[in-house]
């Protein structure tokens, strides 16, 4: 199979920093996408802490009115 000479084609590396602007990433992208993750494990851990709470809490109130 031939390789291809694409620089008869005008085609040219690119650098990092092209590859990052281009595909949409660099500081700003990486920021969001850590801050989100941070929110929604936060958001996450909050409500799974909420549930088992109001669990206990009724487990106490029904031991409660069963002993009565």
């Amino acid at each position: 199979m031939k390789k291809l000479e694409l620089q008869k084609f005008g085609v040219e590396e690119m650098t990092s920093t092209e590859m990052e602007n281009i595909q949409g990433g660099g500081f700003l992208g990486s920021f969001l996408s850590g801050l989100l993750t941070a929110v929604t494990t936060t958001v996450g851990s909050v409500v799974n802490d909420t549930v088992q709470y109001a669990a206990k809490q009724v487990n106490t109130v029904v031991s409660f009115l069963t002993s009565l």
